[in-house]
């Protein structure tokens, strides 16, 4: 993981100051559990103060997304997160050496639609905070400006939110031309275990079978 700071991009923007009425937990307004994986573009950023009745000033840069794509974070019956279902479909090799491909159902998917991802990350007291950025395709997410990367508008990004609510627990940079995530801010990388995948499954192809060796006729006829 590595994290770039760079405060050029960010100096040209106001900073809004904002009174809280209590002491400042962001872990307190999470709005649900869960969370979202979400894809888009920086459409603008906004920089906010916060200050609590204990004398805590804490500042945020805030990434006003549109969003292209977004799924509900899954976990398993631990608490581990599992990978969420991308698609109700899926491709799988069939035939002579699995040589071609068939399509066959995959259960429901987890996308989430632009309403259903704001409706989980918004807190009406937070998302008040930033009303005059507002837009109604837009997704208001907060990371602490001691996280931030260095972001620009129209930056395609792959943000993972923390628990039901507006603030950033990963991001990435993506380049969509070649399909790459990149300059990884906050904890576990977002897109990870994608990325994890595909070295397997090149690992995998570099290695070479021993002939025959412990293969059923019928194996190769699957």
């Amino acid at each position: 993981m590595s994290r770039i700071y760079d405060n050029k991009p960010l100096s040209s923007l106001p900073v809004e100051n904002h009174n809280w009425g209590t002491s400042w937990d962001k872990q307190k307004v999470k709005t649900k559990d869960g969370g979202a994986i979400i894809e888009g573009t920086i459409e603008k950023r906004s920089k906010h103060s916060i200050h609590d009745t204990v004398q805590n000033k804490v500042r945020y840069l805030v990434l006003h997304v549109k969003i292209s794509r977004a799924h509900k974070r899954q976990y398993d019956d631990k608490g581990n997160e599992v990978e969420p279902n991308f698609s109700e479909t899926q491709k799988v090799r069939t035939g002579y050496l699995h040589s071609s491909y068939k399509t066959e159902g995959k259960g429901v998917s987890d996308k989430l639609t632009n309403e259903e991802t704001r409706s989980l990350i918004d807190s009406p007291e937070i998302t008040s905070l930033t009303s005059k950025h507002a837009q109604p395709e837009l997704a208001a997410l907060w990371m602490e400006e001691n996280d931030s990367m260095e972001l620009e508008n129209g930056d395609s990004v792959r943000v993972k939110t923390y628990g039901g609510g507006p603030f950033i627990e990963s991001i990435a940079k993506l380049d969509i031309q070649s399909s790459t995530v990149s300059n990884y801010g906050g904890g576990q990388a977002v897109g990870g275990s994608w990325t994890d995948k595909v070295m397997t499954v090149k690992a995998q192809d570099r290695v070479a079978p021993q002939e025959n060796e412990g293969v059923e006729d019928d194996e190769w006829d699957d």
